[in-house]
């Protein structure tokens, strides 16, 4: 035995096995973070990783049955032993392993001290890139009339996630464009400026519920994780914590502060038949319109009858309430007081549940005119769930009301690369964009929104503002009888009527609006006659807006067609009634 190994040592063996290993080493470890930047699949890595170990038997081989000698390679057996300069080989192949050693320890060193620190101080370049879509389950079951719990559980996964600050989550409205499609998952990643995209099926029955989900590599389709839960329905909160941890690690984020601080599902709601009623209400709230929102509002009630200690349920009946509020015909008053009292109660019940802030954002921004409350509670809603969309375009409308343009137009950007196929943020970037005097650019902007599609609604009035301030009279006319909403269509009528000295037909346009709409278009006819010139009238209109509560003139201070009415005594009376003054 003896003899062997002092064959083996003769021979390099065990220095050729070491050296061999090493490099290996360093090899596979490079090779992964290569591939990792490629995005490449997994089976490559690990092919590589075959190939390696299955080299190492064929370098012990060579390595004994072979010598390197002056004149190239030979059989060991066809080596004079007194012309062997194995001895030599042996030196090399020392100086070699310390060389990967320094190699070796460098990449270590690199790796967990050099890159870590990095990633401690920059926030993570590698997860701030990490961005995902979750598209709206498929509902399997044999109702139809359960899509409601799918897409519930859709949405509330993806509140999960953007609750993570490592991950960039594609949203709601975006995601949910491909709702009943079967389109390529490469289409929609590319689509939705995402990498990755979770996707999944729901199967519900009396309070059984089967939820398979899967995540996938939208650049390849590679499935990177994936799995079957059957669940009991009040079991639901673990299930979406599970498939949060679960595609945390498929994607290798480094979360700041550990695993341990990945957020959970709001499992405040306990009772299974509230939270199906809450998922009902967030169905209809998405929804919109009074009918809808009517639902909405009943549903989330029977939710807080059902767990009233539930502080979901309070925030979602809140949320749901003011925007009803808003789109009823009856008084919103009592609706606006049980708005408010559900959101105090949400957040008396939970201090730290986003929705709650949210829907005290709304009722500050909407019903209050507090601007200081929403800019705080909308802040706190990112500081909980910093992905939150909503709260980002809430702090939108602030910087509009405030004149903030500029940082409006900037945080308006950032929220449409995160969901572009939500026609809302495009609209209001023309809308920005034209506050700010950049005519050309808002109409290019409203020209692609129309080819996209033809019958969008507000984009055409918004371009009859604008060419009728370039003094395009006749182009804005023709933008002006094509607007599908009618409000809209009599307002730019009537703008665009009067900018071409169509004054009869300008103000059959005014007259209709108001035969129609009343006191609900006050912002409107605000507009119409700043641009006509009334200033006495146009204020006349805004004391009735501000008196109604009109969402339309929030942006007072910041509509360049009401700029005519800048300085005058009744109009910083109002500001000052809406706490808009400086």
């Amino acid at each position: 035995m003896s003899g062997l190994l002092q064959e083996l040592k003769r021979r390099n063996v065990f220095r050729v096995a070491i050296a061999y290993v090493m490099l290996g080493w360093i090899i596979a470890q490079v090779a992964e973070l290569a591939l990792d930047s490629f995005g490449s699949p997994t089976w490559v890595i690990k092919t590589l990783l075959l190939l390696l170990a299955l080299g190492l038997p064929l370098a012990i081989f060579f390595s004994w049955a072979f010598e390197i000698t002056p004149d190239g390679v030979k059989k060991e057996k066809d080596v004079d032993r007194s012309q062997s300069i194995t001895p030599r080989t042996g030196r090399k192949l020392d100086l070699t392993i310390i060389g990967l050693l320094v190699v070796a320890l460098a990449f270590v060193v690199t790796d967990n001290y050099v890159l870590d620190q990095s990633i401690l101080g920059e926030a993570s370049t590698q997860t701030d890139m990490v961005s995902i879509a979750v598209l709206p389950f498929v509902n399997m079951s044999n109702d139809a009339d359960q899509e409601y719990f799918s897409d519930g559980i859709s949405e509330e996964l993806l509140n999960l996630l953007a609750k993570i600050p490592e991950f960039q989550v594609a949203g709601r409205t975006s995601s949910f464009t491909f709702k009943g499609q079967n389109q390529d998952l490469r289409d929609i990643g590319q689509k939705l400026g995402v990498d990755n995209i979770l996707e999944g099926s729901v199967r519900k029955s009396a309070d059984q519920v089967r939820i398979t989900a899967q995540l996938v590599k939208a650049g390849d389709g590679f499935h990177l994780w994936s799995e079957t839960y059957d669940r009991k329905l009040d079991d639901i909160f673990a299930v979406q914590d599970d498939i949060a941890g679960e595609v945390v690690k498929a994607l290798k984020v480094k979360l700041l502060g550990g695993t341990e601080n990945l957020p959970t599902a709001q499992a405040n709601i306990r009772n299974g038949a509230s939270y199906d009623a809450y998922l009902k209400g967030l169905f209809y709230y998405n929804k919109s319109g009074d009918d809808n929102l009517g639902k909405a509002a009943s549903y989330m009630q029977d939710a807080v009858d059902l767990a009233p200690q539930s502080a979901l349920a309070w925030a979602g009946l809140s949320r749901a309430l003011s925007a009803y509020a808003g789109q009823a015909a009856l008084d919103p008053t009592a609706l606006v007081v049980r708005a408010r009292e559900a959101a105090d109660k949400a957040l008396t019940l939970d201090p730290n549940l986003a929705d709650a802030y949210l829907a005290m954002a709304d009722l500050n921004e909407q019903w209050d005119w507090n601007w200081a409350g929403a800019e705080v509670a909308a802040n706190r809603v990112l500081e909980l769930r910093p992905g939150d969309l909503d709260a980002q375009m809430l702090l939108v409308d602030l910087h509009v009301s405030f004149d903030r343009l500029e940082e409006a137009e900037r945080l308006v950007r950032a929220v449409l690369a995160k969901d572009p196929l939500n026609t809302r943020h495009p609209r209001m970037l023309v809308r920005i964009l034209y506050y700010r005097q950049k005519y050309d650019e808002a109409l290019q902007l409203a020209e692609s929104l129309l080819e996209s599609d033809s019958h969008m609604p507000y984009v055409r009035s918004w371009m009859v503002a604008i060419l009728t301030s370039q003094d395009r009279a006749s182009e804005a006319l023709q933008y002006a009888k094509s607007e599908p909403v009618l409000f809209a269509r009599l307002f730019s009528l009537a703008v665009a009527h009067h900018a071409l000295g169509n004054l009869e037909e300008a103000a059959a346009a005014q007259q209709q609006l108001n035969e129609s709409y009343g006191n609900n278009a006050a912002a409107q006819q605000v507009t119409i006659f700043a641009f006509w010139g009334e200033q006495d009238t146009a204020l006349d209109w805004l004391e009735i807006a501000v008196a109604h509560h009109d969402p339309g003139i929030t942006d007072i201070k910041s509509a360049i067609s009401l700029a005519t009415l800048h300085g005058h005594p009744r109009y910083e009376a109002l500001l000052r009634k809406m706490n808009l003054a400086d």
